[in-house]
């Protein structure tokens, strides 16, 4: 039988065996070989969010093992596929996290990905990706790439995993791409697509990119999302209809009444209503039609023409049996700049 982690009384994390997850005609069950661990994950688990039998996880990378009959993109038994689920959600709903060695997810809602590209480095991708391109593309309405643009925009914190994207998809765009990051990051971030970097401790940094984008930002990217860092984003953004996407809930109040604010939450590209960080989202389904449309990209062009790449693999050796121990170095702050993956077959269940 095969495993998963879940989450138990006390937020203790257990391998535990399960049966196959029933899949429906226009799905594909997924047998999972690695895993991509984002801050949702230990969140869901540290905050209570995942109830006891739930399992958490959302990126993955795997081999297709079963097709419904109604699902699209012709895909076959054994073919290598990249995606994310909606992991930590109550039992009750039986959708299965990534911390598992199967899951399931409707076939318009995985990409292929390239034989240039390891299936530990696909795994990266989904969940920053989408959100990325939700904050740019479909909510402040940059074109879809590859384009022209050439409009300046602000990703503030680019050496985070949604920033790198962010940087790579603007640039595909045709933006201006202008970042924030620690000194020692962009050279990296420079290589990624920025065109300019500051570093976002700098007393000047708001000065500084308002001097880049010669006063006429209207398009940011907040990918913290937090106090602090919505306050100096919205100071910088001086240009007509200006628009800044947030990745997080929890930070309207601090955004002045010139700046239009585009919230962002991944989730909604699953195409159903859902409680998440102590709110009520309503089912969205034209956010499940931007992320398809998306995913068809990222198959078609993004990926094979080279134009996103992976974020850093930081290889997690143990399988789901190391999942507390990388979570605990998420909450320390000790991952920077590169994700934690964790490889399935490596996961013991004594």
């Amino acid at each position: 039988m095969p495993v998963a982690l879940v989450v138990r009384e006390n937020k203790q994390l257990v391998i535990e065996k399960f049966d196959l997850p029933k899949y429906g005609p226009k799905d594909l069950l997924i047998k999972v070989t690695h895993v991509a661990q984002n801050p949702t994950d230990w969140k869901h688990v540290h905050y209570g969010m995942a109830k006891p039998g739930s399992i958490v996880g959302c990126d993955f990378s795997g081999e297709v093992a079963e097709i419904g009959k109604e699902a699209i993109g012709n895909y076959t038994k054994g073919e290598r596929v990249a995606g994310c689920v909606h992991g930590g959600q109550d039992p009750q709903f039986d959708v299965r996290g990534a911390y598992s060695e199967y899951v399931v997810q409707e076939a318009s809602l995985v990409f292929r990905f390239p034989s240039t590209i390891s299936p530990e480095a696909a795994a990266t991708i989904p969940l920053a990706s989408i959100t990325a391109a939700l904050g740019l593309f479909h909510e402040m309405k940059l074109p879809l790439p590859p384009a022209t643009s050439q409009v300046p925009v602000l990703i503030w914190a680019g050496s985070t995993s949604v920033g790198q994207y962010s940087i790579q998809l603007a640039k595909a765009a045709g933006c201006y791409v202008i970042t924030t990051a620690s000194p020692a990051r962009h050279d990296y971030l420079k290589e990624l697509g920025a065109d300019v970097c500051f570093n976002y401790k700098d007393a000047n940094v708001v000065s500084q990119i308002k001097q880049a984008a010669k006063d006429n930002l209207a398009y940011a990217i907040d990918c913290i999302s937090e106090k602090e860092s919505i306050v100096q984003v919205c100071a910088t953004l001086t240009g007509n209809n200006s628009q800044v996407a947030t990745v997080l809930p929890g930070v309207s109040n601090e955004i002045p009444s010139h700046v239009k604010e585009r919230p962002v939450m991944m989730y909604t590209t699953f195409g159903r209503s859902m409680h998440v960080f102590g709110q009520d989202y309503p089912a969205k389904p034209q956010d499940k039609e931007f992320a398809e449309k998306f995913y068809k990209l990222l198959t078609d062009v993004l990926l094979p023409e080279g134009l996103v790449k992976p974020n850093k693999v930081c290889k997690i050796s143990g399988g789901l049996n190391a999942v507390e121990h990388g979570f605990k170095q998420m909450m320390d702050n000790k991952v920077t700049a590169e994700k934690l993956v964790y490889t399935l077959a490596e996961t013991t269940n004594n």
